[in-house]
């Protein structure tokens, strides 16, 4: 594929860098659209837009770092920073970007489930686009395939596996990530409860995360054999499950309680 846009000398310009750059713009131009339309000051959420990329940032790398090899950073601590080299882990940057909106909420006293409900469409469809570094860049690459649509890398500076047919899990995941943005989005004004659009988007992308594993060709491992990837996928479904449950609770007690006013 393209992992240099621009190579001038010795110096590359990456095309991971700038897919990650561009599509956290695109996330955050949702973001603030959607916020104009639930009444929230666009402000908000522009303010916010530095936090969330510093969380994401961090948080994307450590997980990196945990699931791939951490004895070779062990040995070049170093080559933790070097962000440019490659790896980057989504879910590391859910986290990441979740522990900043919680600080920044309770920072301006607004409500953490209202912000998020106004992120998520803005969030997926920012992943979506985001997976396109992954493949230009070959990494989280598939396993191989003999399919007609497998793809080939033959750049050596890709980090997929050269000359081998490989599952395109990129494509698979932008395509999930696309499904679970149409349904956030069609979904969004039919919520009369805060948190519940959140959990929409965090029960989408927990499946659709789960599913597209079983193709990836290099996931990160946790010490018992497990994709890392599914168990905190499954991990997301499981609290979107009980968030639905108990948000629906509350809103539910909530009417009644008002239907029982004199």
């Amino acid at each position: 594929m393209y992992p240099v846009l621009l190579q001038l000398g010795s110096f590359q310009l990456r095309t991971y860098g700038v897919v990650v750059a561009l599509s956290f713009l695109l996330g955050l131009w949702l973001s603030t659209k959607e916020a104009r339309r639930k009444g929230i000051d666009p402000e908000l959420i522009q303010d916010f837009a530095l936090y969330a990329f510093l969380g994401g940032i961090v948080g994307a790398r450590i997980y990196f770092v945990v699931f791939s090899n951490p004895a070779y950073f062990l040995e070049k601590p170093w080559e933790i920073l070097a962000v440019w080299h490659g790896g980057l882990g989504i879910i590391g940057a859910l986290f990441g970007g979740a522990l900043a909106a919680l600080w920044y909420c309770r920072k301006k006293e607004i409500s953490i489930w209202r912000f998020a409900d106004t992120l998520a469409p803005g969030a997926v469809l920012g992943q979506a686009a985001g997976v396109l570094a992954c493949l230009l860049n070959g990494d989280s690459f598939g396993k191989p395939s003999s399919a007609p649509w497998a793809i080939t890398y033959a750049d050596p500076r890709a980090l997929a596996p050269l000359n081998v047919p490989l599952h395109p899990v990129e494509l698979y995941e932008i395509a999930a990530n696309l499904l679970v943005f149409l349904l956030v989005w069609r979904t969004r004004k039919h919520f009369g409860t805060d948190g519940l659009v959140f959990m929409t988007y965090l029960a989408g992308y927990g499946a659709a995360r789960f599913a597209v594993e079983f193709f990836r060709g290099n996931p990160a491992i946790f010490a018992w054999g497990i994709p890392a990837a599914q168990v905190f996928a499954s991990a997301a479904i499981l609290v979107s499950v009980a968030g639905f449950y108990i948000l629906g609770r509350d809103s539910g007690s909530a009417r009644a309680g008002r239907r029982s006013l004199p």
